[in-house]
Protein backbone atom coordinates (compact mmCIF):
# COMPACT_ATOMS: atom_id res chain seq x y z
CA UNK A 1 0.00 0.00 0.00
CA UNK A 2 1.41 3.42 -0.94
CA UNK A 3 2.45 5.89 1.74
CA UNK A 4 2.89 9.64 1.64
CA UNK A 5 5.88 11.60 2.89
CA UNK A 6 5.70 15.34 3.57
CA UNK A 7 8.55 17.82 3.45
CA UNK A 8 8.69 21.52 4.20
CA UNK A 9 10.86 23.78 2.07
CA UNK A 10 11.32 27.14 3.77
CA UNK A 11 12.68 28.58 0.51
CA UNK A 12 10.29 28.26 -2.45
CA UNK A 13 13.22 28.47 -4.86
CA UNK A 14 14.58 25.14 -3.64
CA UNK A 15 11.47 23.15 -4.56
CA UNK A 16 12.26 20.97 -7.54
CA UNK A 17 16.00 21.60 -7.35
CA UNK A 18 16.76 19.00 -4.72
CA UNK A 19 17.75 15.79 -6.50
CA UNK A 20 18.05 12.71 -4.32
CA UNK A 21 21.22 10.69 -4.67
CA UNK A 22 19.30 7.53 -3.84
CA UNK A 23 17.28 6.34 -6.84
CA UNK A 24 14.80 4.78 -4.40
CA UNK A 25 13.86 8.29 -3.26
CA UNK A 26 12.84 9.35 -6.79
CA UNK A 27 9.11 9.71 -7.35
CA UNK A 28 7.26 9.98 -10.65
CA UNK A 29 6.11 13.55 -11.25
CA UNK A 30 2.46 12.55 -11.01
CA UNK A 31 3.07 11.31 -7.45
CA UNK A 32 4.46 14.64 -6.19
CA UNK A 33 2.27 17.55 -5.13
CA UNK A 34 3.15 20.94 -3.70
CA UNK A 35 1.12 23.27 -1.51
CA UNK A 36 1.67 26.94 -0.76
CA UNK A 37 -0.49 29.18 1.36
CA UNK A 38 -3.31 30.56 -0.79
CA UNK A 39 -3.18 34.25 -1.69
CA UNK A 40 -6.79 34.53 -0.51
CA UNK A 41 -9.08 32.31 1.49
CA UNK A 42 -12.62 31.36 0.55
CA UNK A 43 -15.38 32.47 2.89
CA UNK A 44 -17.67 29.49 3.39
CA UNK A 45 -20.35 31.00 5.62
CA UNK A 46 -21.37 33.73 8.02
CA UNK A 47 -19.25 32.28 10.83
CA UNK A 48 -16.34 31.43 8.57
CA UNK A 49 -12.79 32.28 9.56
CA UNK A 50 -11.18 31.48 6.19
CA UNK A 51 -7.51 31.28 7.16
CA UNK A 52 -8.29 29.35 10.33
CA UNK A 53 -10.59 26.99 8.41
CA UNK A 54 -7.78 26.32 5.92
CA UNK A 55 -5.22 25.68 8.66
CA UNK A 56 -7.51 23.38 10.66
CA UNK A 57 -8.35 21.39 7.53
CA UNK A 58 -4.69 21.08 6.62
CA UNK A 59 -3.76 19.91 10.13
CA UNK A 60 -6.47 17.25 9.95
CA UNK A 61 -5.23 16.07 6.57
CA UNK A 62 -1.64 15.92 7.81
CA UNK A 63 -2.57 13.87 10.88
CA UNK A 64 -4.57 11.49 8.66
CA UNK A 65 -1.42 10.68 6.70
CA UNK A 66 0.65 10.13 9.83
CA UNK A 67 1.94 13.45 11.19
CA UNK A 68 1.51 14.01 14.90
CA UNK A 69 -0.08 17.25 16.17
CA UNK A 70 3.26 18.99 16.76
CA UNK A 71 4.51 18.08 13.27
CA UNK A 72 1.25 19.23 11.68
CA UNK A 73 1.51 22.55 13.55
CA UNK A 74 5.13 22.98 12.41
CA UNK A 75 4.17 22.32 8.78
CA UNK A 76 1.33 24.87 8.96
CA UNK A 77 3.66 27.39 10.61
CA UNK A 78 6.24 26.89 7.87
CA UNK A 79 3.58 27.39 5.22
CA UNK A 80 2.41 30.57 6.98
CA UNK A 81 5.99 31.92 6.85
CA UNK A 82 6.07 31.47 3.06
CA UNK A 83 7.32 27.88 2.81
CA UNK A 84 6.14 25.12 0.52
CA UNK A 85 4.87 21.69 1.53
CA UNK A 86 5.84 18.86 -0.79
CA UNK A 87 3.83 15.62 -0.70
CA UNK A 88 5.18 12.50 -2.40
CA UNK A 89 3.35 9.17 -2.54
CA UNK A 90 5.05 5.86 -3.22
CA UNK A 91 6.24 2.53 -1.91
CA UNK A 92 7.51 2.07 1.65
CA UNK A 93 11.08 1.92 0.34
CA UNK A 94 10.78 5.20 -1.58
CA UNK A 95 9.01 6.99 1.25
CA UNK A 96 11.68 5.95 3.76
CA UNK A 97 14.48 7.01 1.40
CA UNK A 98 12.80 10.37 0.72
CA UNK A 99 12.26 11.01 4.43
CA UNK A 100 16.03 10.91 4.88
CA UNK A 101 16.58 13.79 2.43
Amino acid sequence: MPKTVVGLFENRGLVGRRRPRDRNACFPRKEVRTLTEPASFEVTGVMSFPRLDFEVGLKRALTRIGANKAEAQAFVGGLRRGGVLVFATGSDERVEAAADI
